[in-house]
């Protein structure tokens, strides 16, 4: 009777009614875990590169305003769009699949439906995954910028060099994704026990799914950053043959890769810049875990919506 009547003469809210908040959410994490992210990129394309390595060469190349110039925009573009595309997704699919709101879900069915979500997610981003990976990597200040970064893949690769390392970035989403969802209510039930303050468990449990989700998938970000970085590297060399347009979708390069790192690394290779990644992607899951519900309920209310 009492939830009957705090919602009277409020709307429904669709899916659709989730996308300004979760939009909104999305882009603040992106933008303040940008330079952790810079740091990840340098360390997982160059295995065997410390934290303070990559930190310290970027500053030296392109100087503290290079975490604005090298790929700010893509980047934040990239993860909005990215992170938007996630969320907004991963109950459409579980509503879709299991006929029932996520919110009623177990871990492996939201799990899964975080997993399944995120083909649309990475046919989205990988072209601006690519952008951004070319200027974070362009020590040679070759590109004037994202605009001219696409005009150079487009000449020499076409469409589809937009797509460079597509197979490798759908494992690497499925993982993660996965694995947030599979791991965050676990953790916050776990943490209810022993931390007191709503705050202070989504701070801490969005940050252990975020983990956790990076566990499972790092192996897979050193493998398409390697992969990602030889066929841009390519398309700098006129005497190398412009590949299909169909070769993103091969995931043999990947795999490949992963073997050949496995084989003369071992598994410390495959999980290169590790730490980095761990504080990139667990920050944005704790980020994400405290801004996501509460932009929701603010703009609900706003909209008068429940």
């Amino acid at each position: 009777m009492a939830a009957a009547n705090a919602n009277a003469g409020k709307r429904k809210a669709t899916a659709f009614d989730t996308l300004p908040p979760i939009c909104g959410g999305a882009f603040v994490t992106s933008v303040v875990m940008y330079p952790a992210d810079v740091v990840r990129a340098i360390c997982m394309s160059n295995p065997g590169t410390g934290a303070g390595a990559a930190l310290k060469g970027f500053v030296e190349a392109h100087g503290l305003m290079g975490f604005v110039k090298q790929g700010l925009v893509a980047e934040v573009t990239r993860a909005s769009i990215s992170r938007a595309i996630k969320f907004f997704m991963q109950p459409v699919v579980h509503k879709a699949i299991y006929g029932k709101p996520e919110t009623q879900g177990t871990p492996i069915s939201k799990g899964l439906a975080g997993a399944i979500g995120t083909v649309p997610e990475v046919i989205a981003i990988s072209p601006l995954e690519n952008i951004k990976l070319a200027a974070q990597l362009d020590k040679e200040g070759r590109f004037k910028g994202s605009a001219d970064i696409t005009k150079h893949i487009m000449k020499t690769r076409g469409v589809g060099g937009l797509m460079i390392g597509y197979s490798g970035m759908q494992v690497r989403q499925c993982l993660w994704t996965g694995g947030f969802f599979l791991t965050l209510d676990f953790y916050k039930q776990n943490l209810k026990t022993v931390v007191s303050n709503q705050l202070a468990q989504d701070v801490l449990s969005g940050f252990a799914a975020g983990a956790t989700g990076t566990a499972i998938n790092c192996w897979t970000d050193v493998c398409r950053s390697l992969v990602q970085k030889k066929a841009l590297a390519d398309t700098f060399d006129p005497a190398k043959p412009r590949p299909s347009a169909l070769e993103p979708l091969n995931p043999g390069p990947f795999f490949g890769e992963a073997a050949q790192i496995l084989k003369t690394k071992g598994i410390g290779g495959l999980y290169a810049g590790v730490g980095p990644k761990m504080v990139h992607l667990g920050g944005s899951g704790a980020i994400l875990a405290v801004l996501m519900p509460r932009f929701k309920t603010m703009w609900f209310d706003m909209m008068g919506v429940y």
